[in-house]
């Protein structure tokens, strides 16, 4: 499966789908409501086939006939998430799903054979470098610059919304996309940090702008002007527009910094190993830190790129002790803490780096944990140089053969 996201033009007929938007948040609240009722009184939610049947009485009746606009299916998928979400309340011990305001509901989903899209339209008046489509979504059509050619079968079509108003549809293909390159028989261990973003096991750093903390001036003037509006006021939607313009371009920011560096990992190296950190534990020691360099949506990113490349990205149990061992001797040093940045093993007598020592270790690690080798330093002028990896490797012997 492939997913492509593509924004939709700001058209007069745009707001005809935000009604229908608005209308699938409304059934969603109606539908908490009721479902909240039935547990708090059986002890379990609605199943999906009550939830549907309820549904269909209801469009039946004057007060709900505008229901009848939509898609019956992309209620029926609301119904649907909603139904397995109380099901994980009595299973897996989650919380209820959250009303949430009409305005702020951000999707709906439609399936393949419900969508028409036609192609290469008449040259559009300011129309860019993209050809100009457009999409029939609940008997409408809409246009949008088709910057990916659809190269499968549309199985499902996602349209969200932002606090901007600026609606976008994801389309989900049937259909792989790989992109082959040539092998560089490399395996690399990086350590992840707050200083570095990335540390590499060939003592290679890879710093990260920390975007929030880059715009943080800016927002926080902007919010002060949003709270110094009048509630219901026009100036205070344009301050509150202004706001969501920041952090919408925060969230760019990053995301673009981590694709870039995603892609240019999996074109240097063929197996890539990391820690599994404990992410929450982290947010609690550093707080907004963590979440400004979002190692987590790195990481989804990473795996994407490596699919699609034939890369492949390994993770090595938490409580191994990558960062007090010697990457060297292997000594443990147990006296090591969090302000320790560089430390002397008292065996070997090596002067460690905190950051690369630990990347290899991961490094050593990842490799005795998934066969793929011996991994052995050399050390030179007392700092680790380089490493050699087996040829033997089963591991590395199928990545080059994929080559």
């Amino acid at each position: 499966m492939r997913n492509t996201k593509h924004k939709l033009f700001k058209d007069k007929t745009l707001r005809h789908l935000h009604d229908d938007l608005n209308i699938s948040g409304v059934v969603r609240n109606h539908f908490i409501a009721l479902c909240m009722r039935y547990y708090r009184r059986y002890g379990k939610g609605l199943s999906y086939r009550k939830l549907s049947s309820h549904l269909t009485k209801l469009k039946k009746l004057e007060k709900y006939k505008h229901w009848n606009i939509p898609y019956a299916w992309s209620l029926q998928n609301v119904l649907k998430r909603l139904a397995q979400s109380f099901h994980e309340m009595k299973t897996l011990g989650r919380g209820h799903p959250q009303f949430k305001s009409c305005k702020k509901h951000k999707g709906m989903t439609f399936s393949g054979e419900q969508v028409k899209i036609e192609y290469l339209l008449p040259k559009q008046k300011n129309e860019r470098n993209h050809p100009t489509s457009r999409i029939r979504l609940n008997g409408r059509w809409y246009r949008f610059a088709l910057h990916r050619p659809i190269a499968g079968d549309i199985k499902r079509v996602q349209v969200t919304r932002d606090a901007l108003g600026d609606v976008y549809i994801t389309l989900t293909e049937d259909y792989s996309e790989v992109k082959i390159e040539p092998k560089t028989g490399k395996a690399e261990g990086f350590d992840f940090g707050i200083k570095d973003f990335l540390t590499g096991s060939d003592g290679e750093r890879y710093g990260s702008p920390m975007f929030y903390t880059q715009n943080a001036d800016k927002l926080a003037k902007a919010q002060k002007a949003h709270s110094r509006k009048v509630k219901g006021s026009n100036n205070r939607e344009r301050e509150r527009k202004n706001v969501a313009r920041i952090h919408k371009k925060t969230t760019n920011q990053r995301a673009d910094h981590h694709w870039k560096l995603a892609i240019d990992l999996c074109r240097q190296f063929d197996i890539l190993f990391f820690e599994d950190l404990n992410l929450e534990g982290m947010k609690r020691l550093w707080g907004k830190q963590v979440s400004d360099l979002a190692f987590g949506e790195f990481m989804q990113k990473l795996k994407h790129q490596s699919h699609k490349r034939i890369r492949s990205v390994l993770k090595i149990n938490r409580w191994s002790p990558t960062s007090k061992c010697c990457s060297v001797c292997e000594h443990k040093n147990d006296n090591l803490t969090l302000a320790d940045r560089n430390w002397t093993c008292p065996e070997c007598h090596t002067h460690l780096d905190r950051d690369p020592n630990a990347a290899m270790n991961i490094l050593k690690e990842g490799v005795a944990s998934f066969g793929l080798g011996v991994v052995r330093p050399m050390v030179l002028f007392n700092r680790i140089v380089g490493i050699s990896v087996e040829a033997s490797s089963p591991l590395l012997k199928s990545t080059n053969a994929s080559a």
